[in-house]
């Protein structure tokens, strides 16, 4: 990726369980929004939301995997919505939060 876009992910992965959004991110990097999107697009292979829900579900499985209640998990990788985080991690992982704990096993 060009120096550009890598600073483009770095500071998104900085800032990844704060409050993102489309039209912040394109300001801070002085570009349009659909500059923005285009760049992530060809650096990254998927949208910016696309990229950011995958990178949190992520830290959260991990979290979860580790011990942390997932309502917790859900609060600290930057979702908001406990409904929307479950419908979010059941359709990327095919499994609930409460079955990646580590006292449910597989």
């Amino acid at each position: 990726a060009a120096p550009f876009t890598e600073s483009i992910l770095q500071y998104v992965n900085q800032h990844l369980f704060e409050n993102l959004s489309l039209k912040g991110l394109s300001e801070h990097f002085f570009l349009s929004v659909s500059q923005f999107s285009r760049l992530f697009k060809n650096a990254t292979g998927s949208s910016v939301w696309q990229y950011i829900l995958i990178k949190r579900l992520l830290a959260a499985k991990d979290a979860i995997r580790e011990g942390t209640p997932a309502t917790d998990a859900c609060r600290t990788c930057g979702f908001h919505d406990y409904s929307a985080f479950y419908r979010a991690y059941k359709r990327y992982f095919g499994r609930s939060p409460q079955q990646d704990r580590p006292d449910t096993g597989p």
